[in-house]
């Protein structure tokens, strides 16, 4: 019977999915800022966030509604749609650039 003399190397690390998509994200060439947007976008605190701007988007939409329902002239009108577009855009850019960077981390990279 022949003795080996090297040792047995488990995976062990190899199961931990968190560790295997950092190791993603780093292949996909993400800085330590996007790592951290892309750990971040893992968590429950994240979903919950991106739920409640959600419903603020909604809110915001309903502004006008409430507005032209209170009998509110052209030009209140008016500014509302530009403020309320405004601040729409501004929680989009936020949400977006978080998801853009989870899908750009999880996304296989073409060899």
């Amino acid at each position: 019977m022949v003795k080996k003399t090297t040792a047995v190397k488990p995976n062990f690390f190899n199961q931990f999915i968190s560790l295997k998509e950092k190791e993603l994200a780093k292949k996909a060439g993400v800085n330590e800022e996007e790592l951290a947007y892309y750990s971040m976008s893992k968590t429950l605190g994240w979903k919950h966030f991106k739920n409640l701007a959600n419903h603020l988007i909604e809110e915001l939409d309903q502004l006008n509604e409430q507005a032209i329902a209170k009998g509110a002239n052209y030009e209140e009108l008016g500014k509302n749609t530009i403020v309320v577009s405004l601040t729409k855009g501004i929680i989009r850019r936020l949400l977006n650039k978080v998801e853009d960077i989870r899908e750009v981390c999880e996304k296989p990279k073409k060899r």
